[in-house]
């Protein structure tokens, strides 16, 4: 004989107060370790990447079958586009400022948001020109900023 442990009444109220299908609490758990692993691994550098750093230039430009003309036209190329950028940049930051003039604050705002994405193409644009000019991978954001925008020696 079988044992009975709950009662027809208990059933049927599990069913109907399923809290934790209610909350889906399964993809939400799923999704919360989705974005941890994401976090993780933004902030902790893989191993394979850590090789491909140690690499000289010198190692990557033959790898990649680059010439001193081919590293020269891209060079020219990323610091043409790092100041084309700029200068879209600073030309949606007067939109901006021609929308908060005339009152429309929402659009100021989306305004900002793209021409910061415009400096932000910027520098990346910028950086990739600084590490071919000065012939290191893994440049630093400080070494960057002293030598490629300050212009100074270190």
């Amino acid at each position: 004989m079988k044992i009975q442990n709950d009662s027809r009444i208990v059933g049927v109220l599990k069913r109907v107060f399923n809290v934790r299908q209610w909350s889906d609490y399964d993809r939400l758990k799923a999704f919360t370790q989705y974005l941890g692993t994401g976090i993780k691994k933004m902030f902790i550098p893989h191993q394979e990447t850590l090789k491909d750093s140690k690499n000289t230039f010198t190692q990557m430009s033959l790898k990649m079958n680059l010439t001193e003309q081919d590293l020269l036209a891209r060079s020219n190329g990323l610091y043409r586009l790092s100041i084309l950028m700029c200068i879209l940049a600073l030309g949606i930051l007067g939109y901006g400022g021609y929308q908060v003039y005339q009152g429309h604050y929402k659009s100021f705002l989306i305004s900002m948001v793209v021409s910061l994405i415009g400096l932000v193409l910027a520098f990346r644009y910028h950086f990739w020109y600084f590490q071919i000019k000065e012939r290191k991978l893994g440049c630093t954001f400080k070494e960057w900023y002293k030598q490629g925008l300050l212009g100074k020696k270190l």
